[in-house]
């Protein structure tokens, strides 16, 4: 009972603390859970569904992909280099595999 009790106190301080960053909400803040795994656990979106969401939005070459952090939230940064232009980094969500951010290389 307590378990679950506390399971339910979590999300909410979870979903609370999500309307709080900087240029952008993520679903996943950094270092709000006890470890690294339990971090990791939360990532709902593999890293070929985060390209493949990217370049549904920026054509190009992708040419580096992670899980990082940014604005204090754990986001996937895929930077891809279209035909004609500069490189462009697009941050993807995690969880929602919605784009968060669009920074291109002026």
């Amino acid at each position: 009972m307590k378990r679950g009790i506390m399971q339910s106190v979590g999300a909410l301080i979870f979903v609370s603390v999500l309307g709080v960053a900087g240029d952008f909400t993520g679903s996943i803040k950094a270092g709000m859970f006890e470890s690294k795994r339990k971090e990791l656990a939360q990532v709902k979106v593999s890293m070929i569904q985060a390209i493949r969401t990217a370049k549904k939005r920026v054509d190009g070459r992708v040419i580096k992909a992670k899980l990082d952090k940014e604005d204090g939230y754990l986001v996937y940064e895929i930077k891809i280099l279209p035909p004609r232009g500069k490189k462009v980094k697009v941050i993807v969500d995690p969880v929602t595999a919605k784009i968060l951010k669009e920074d291109r290389d002026d």
